[in-house]
């Protein structure tokens, strides 16, 4: 099986790399061949591979869709509200989620998809597991796409270790980053995330504490380097019960919201290193459920808010008018492709 595996792996790269070298004069592979820098390259058909290579070996495929919007977020003005003692300004956004995953036969398994944010921008990523019995491994790369006008194409990596023992405890760990450090070119940026999660089982509810951490750097100009960040702390119990069509979510926790503002500015005949950070805490409350219309199918509708919400000083707390939320809702697909 493992020889067949290579095999395949390598009729695909083969194929690909045809379709630069010998197509890639014209149309869409030109442009790709053309536009994106050789280590980009490499990554974009490691997605192609990832993806392609194991469709032959398909036993399950999942796929799902989810969109929403909410206003938990800073503005794209860039200018510190800390500065002047401003107030936090809610910022309407939209997101998107598009991703696919499937089981292959003899422990094998892939991701890969798109997503949105406010926060990390844009997102391509794929990834190959192995599942054994008790622990499972994925390794794969991510693209930042479009997120700046001087670097298109962004690759990095992402990894993802679970454990469990069934019915009773599992761990989750997750990170991904851009390549390199921080950025020190105009128009550079780097998306780090990283998933920490430790759950039981209890009847008919799966409890879990989380932590959840999500950055982007961006070098806005020659004298200005910009950071986002969101980290989360929550519980979450995800309850069911069999035979009933519909499950339900509850998370229940608290998150920081930084953005930090790091710059030189000349002061006579010396450069001093100036920071700025404005924060927006919460403590919130999160709902989702599921409705499985028929077996396979299934919608996905979900919202949060938070409970209590405070900026810290300088900047100041939003008007008591202020409607601080987030709301989504999707549909799943799942399809057994092994009957």
């Amino acid at each position: 099986m493992k020889k067949s595996l290579l095999l395949r792996l390598s009729q695909n790269l083969s194929f690909w790399e045809s379709n630069l070298r010998f197509r890639g004069k014209s149309g869409l592979l030109a442009a790709f061949s053309k536009a994106i820098p050789k280590t980009n390259r490499v990554l974009g058909m490691a997605l192609l591979l990832l993806m392609s290579g194991s469709l032959g070996f398909l036993f399950s495929l999942d796929l799902e869709i989810e969109g929403g919007l909410g206003n938990m977020a800073f503005s794209a003005g860039r200018e510190s509200l800390s500065v002047g003692a401003k107030a936090f300004d809610p910022q309407l956004y939209s997101s998107l989620r598009i991703g696919v995953s499937g089981e292959l036969k003899d422990y094998f398994s892939f991701s890969g998809g798109f997503e949105r944010d406010p926060l990390l921008r844009n997102r391509l990523y794929a990834s190959l597991g192995i599942n054994l019995e008790y622990v499972s491994m994925e390794i794969g790369p991510v693209i930042g796409l479009f997120n700046a006008r001087e670097q298109p194409v962004n690759p990095g990596f992402s990894a993802a270790l679970d454990a469990e023992a069934p019915g009773i405890f599992f761990i989750h760990l997750q990170g991904s980053s851009s390549l390199g450090s921080v950025p020190d070119i105009e128009g550079n940026y780097n998306q780090k995330t990283g998933d920490v999660a430790a759950g039981f089982w209890v009847p008919y509810v799966v409890c879990s504490l989380n932590l959840n951490s999500r950055a982007f750097t961006v070098q806005e100009k020659t004298n200005l380097l910009t950071g986002d960040s969101l980290t989360r702390y929550f519980f979450r119990a995800e309850v069911y019960t069999k035979n009933v069509p519909y499950t339900v979510r509850v998370d229940l926790g608290y998150q920081n919201l930084k953005r930090s503002y790091s710059g030189d500015v000349i002061n006579g005949t010396s450069i001093e290193k100036t920071r700025a950070v404005d924060e927006f805490k919460s403590i919130f409350l999160g709902l989702e459920g599921t409705y499985t219309f028929f077996p396979g199918f299934k919608v996905i509708l979900g919202g949060e808010a938070p409970v209590y919400a405070w900026s810290v000083r300088p900047m100041k707390d939003p008007g008591k008018g202020s409607v601080l939320f987030r709301a989504y809702a999707g549909a799943a697909w799942s399809i057994n492709a092994g009957n």
